[in-house]
């Protein structure tokens, strides 16, 4: 797979398949743009499909600095100018789905339409906003992360799946899609972006972006409880909800199939 060196001298690897239209899939915590293998095999037919190993994450460079919501945001956007984007749809899940909340509220891209898959404005309950984790589990998880990290990790991909999901047949594969070691996350970027999840609150920025975007959400999510995607419905114009019944934080790969017809029907209508 390519790479591309941002002005920081980061690497980003980055897989892309398929000619027309850009789109930019953005992946999770702790993951690697091998997430995507559905959606890449069904959509690159029709599209240009675009998947990076976010910094400190799969084979990417590591970030010398804090890896955090802006370090991110800024090495995507070089990565967007660098490789010439244009009329790009970015689609983003759980943090990927933070960080085109803030490509798309930049208005500084080209970025046409926006698909934020269990995402969330702020991942802790603030005033105002209860579809979040406490800090209590936030202040654990970190603890966990510094002391553990192999556990904290584990433990992580276990909230992955509601308990329907657990027995699915194609459990194995996904498993390995999410969780194969060689492409475990750098601990120190991992732990500086989980850092980061207490501070970000990104309710202000839903109001500044007004173009076309679908909300996917597993309606069984412990880690991105689902209200956070209605929550982001009213405050996005024209937004429109699909909830997967029965998933948990990752639909895209346990309702593949559902998903990529979604998905394909509403960049159909763009």
């Amino acid at each position: 797979m390519p790479f591309f060196t941002t002005p920081d001298g980061i690497k980003l690897n980055y897989q892309i398949a398929g000619k027309g239209k850009p789109l930019l899939f953005l992946h999770g915590w702790a993951m690697c743009s091998r997430v995507w293998k559905y959606q890449v095999d069904c959509l690159a037919d029709h599209y240009q499909v675009i998947c990076p190993d976010l910094p400190g994450h799969g084979a990417s460079g590591c970030p010398s600095g804090a890896c955090d919501f802006a370090s991110l945001t800024r090495d995507i956007t070089r990565f967007i100018e660098g490789l010439g984007l244009n009329r790009v749809t970015i689609i983003g899940w759980s943090i990927g789905a933070s960080i085109a909340i803030l490509l798309a509220a930049s208005h500084r891209l080209p970025v046409d339409s926006l698909v934020l898959v269990d995402g969330t404005p702020s991942f802790m309950t603030r005033d105002g906003f209860p579809h979040g984790l406490s800090a209590a589990s936030l202040r654990r998880m970190l603890k966990l992360a510094d002391s553990d990290f192999g556990r904290a990790l584990r433990e992580f991909y276990g909230l992955l799946f509601s308990e329907e999901e657990q027995a699915l047949p194609s459990g194995d594969e996904i498993r390995d899609l999410l969780t194969d070691e060689q492409y475990l996350p750098r601990r120190d970027a991992a732990r500086s972006l989980l850092a980061s999840l207490a501070r970000e609150d990104l309710r202000e920025n839903l109001g500044s972006i007004n173009i076309p975007s679908l909300l996917m959400h597993g309606d069984q999510d412990t880690i991105c409880p689902p209200g956070a995607s209605a929550y982001m419905k009213e405050r996005l114009e024209g937004a429109e909800m699909i909830t997967f019944p029965g998933a948990g934080h990752a639909p895209f790969l346990t309702r593949a199939d559902f998903f990529n017809r979604t998905l394909a029907e509403f960049l159909c209508a763009l």
